[in-house]
């Protein structure tokens, strides 16, 4: 079970660092989205603080994971 935990951890930790690679990219998108119409600015500083935060919900979980799978295989 340790093991799952940990890879799951993993797996949740590259994902927060392709979510923050991929950031500037995102948030430009975004901003072509609003100056095409397409977006309301209430809508594009919604999701570029989601796009935001993220990353950072993301590596906190992974890292979380990665103790508690640590912890449980020193038991």
């Amino acid at each position: 079970m340790p093991h799952i935990i940990g890879l799951a951890g993993f797996v949740i930790s590259l994902t927060a660092v392709w979510l923050q690679w991929n950031l500037s990219h995102q948030i430009s998108r975004l901003e072509d989205k609003l100056k095409d119409g397409r977006l309301d600015s209430a809508s594009v500083g919604r999701r570029i603080r989601w796009a935001q935060l993220m990353p950072m919900l993301c590596t906190l979980a992974g890292a979380g994971l990665l103790l508690i799978a640590a912890f449980r295989l020193v038991r």
